[in-house]
């Protein structure tokens, strides 16, 4: 019965995103033939996928190898492509159920007894990386589009919103670190008083690990807005190819803005969810053609994932491996 649920659930996620495509197709809010621009204009669409690729494949790879190294875990690069490959290809290519996280963290654990509770945290812990990393870059650009934000007030309303969850996650991890003994005794407690309380107290002395290596989480932060900064331009290329009147400067603080609902759980990879945040706020701004850039986004991000399915099927090396064991048997 669990297990119908789920097929659901998932079912009812995946209706609901294909509806809402219908409902913007169909209201005139997508140009499906703008997306043959992508063709036309291949230049800018080969810049594109470029900048997509460096970031969604290679930045965000070389920043879990940043998050294992404290832990004496090795993920060469290569490796954590490989992994992020697989996790593109469910993410993009089979959107349902089985997310690519999931997917990218069961390959990971791979070969680790013993240590599976310690990487699942550290990849999960990559994800709230990726938070903070489109977080702060959307903040570090308002300085440069006062004008626009003071036109409006429902944009400032949001970056606000957007500060606030910062804050939250930020002091969250602060108080999960920290060496101060009220929240070691908050932990203790935690773990003798909630069921699986001894899980929690594990995950929380992985992410305390990081309270030593200051310049790594430093890196990581500086690779996750690099990632970010990538993504934007690439994306603003994607529009100067699919939009008549071609992209705008003022759109680089809309892009990451729009990425932060489409990473929201609501639908399979965004789907849906992303192009209606993305035209509402294109249209706020006096710009049209926002859901049209995030698909053309999307078929990008599908070309990207499709070596995934290679990896999944062939590739079954160990990714993830401790500092002692033999040069000869790591991935």
């Amino acid at each position: 019965m669990k297990t119908l649920r789920q097929h659901l659930f998932t079912f009812l996620r995946i209706a609901f995103g294909l509806g809402l495509l219908i409902y913007l197709g169909a209201s005139g809010m997508i140009d499906w033939r703008a997306l043959a621009g992508l063709g036309h204009a291949w230049p800018l669409s080969l810049a594109a996928l470029g900048l997509i690729a460096l970031a969604g494949m290679v930045l965000i790879a070389w920043r879990l190898c940043l998050l294992m190294r404290p832990h004496g875990l090795q993920l060469s690069l290569a490796a954590s492509i490989r992994l992020n490959l697989i996790g593109l290809f469910f993410n993009t290519c089979l959107p349902g159920s089985t997310g690519g996280d999931v997917v990218k963290i069961y390959y990971a654990m791979e070969g680790n007894r013993g240590r599976r509770l310690e990487i699942a945290t550290i990849m999960m812990l990559d994800r709230v990386a990726g938070l903070l990393g489109i977080l702060g870059f959307t903040l570090l650009l308002v300085p440069f589009f006062q004008p626009m934000l003071t036109a409006l007030p429902v944009m400032n309303a949001l970056l606000w919103a957007a500060g606030g969850v910062l804050v939250i996650v930020l002091t969250g991890m602060w108080c999960c670190t920290s060496d101060q003994a009220i929240w070691r005794r908050a932990v203790a407690w935690i773990a003798q008083a909630l069921p699986g309380g001894d899980y929690l107290e594990r995950v929380i002395n992985t992410l305390r690990v990081y309270r030593a290596h200051i310049g790594s989480c430093c890196q990581v932060v500086g690779v996750s807005m690099s990632v970010h900064l990538c993504m934007t331009l690439g994306t603003l290329f994607v529009i100067q190819a699919t939009h008549p009147v071609g992209a705008d400067s003022r759109m680089m603080l809309l892009i990451p803005m729009g990425f932060v609902a489409n990473s929201l759980p609501v639908t399979p990879g965004g789907l849906g969810v992303g192009e209606a945040a993305f035209d509402q706020l294109f249209q706020m701004a006096g710009f049209t053609g926002g859901a049209v850039a995030i698909l053309g986004w999307r078929v990008l991000m599908m070309i990207i994932g499709l070596p995934g399915i290679v990896f999944y099927l062939l590739d079954k090396k160990q990714a993830v491996v401790p500092e002692q064991t033999p040069l000869t048997q790591k991935a």
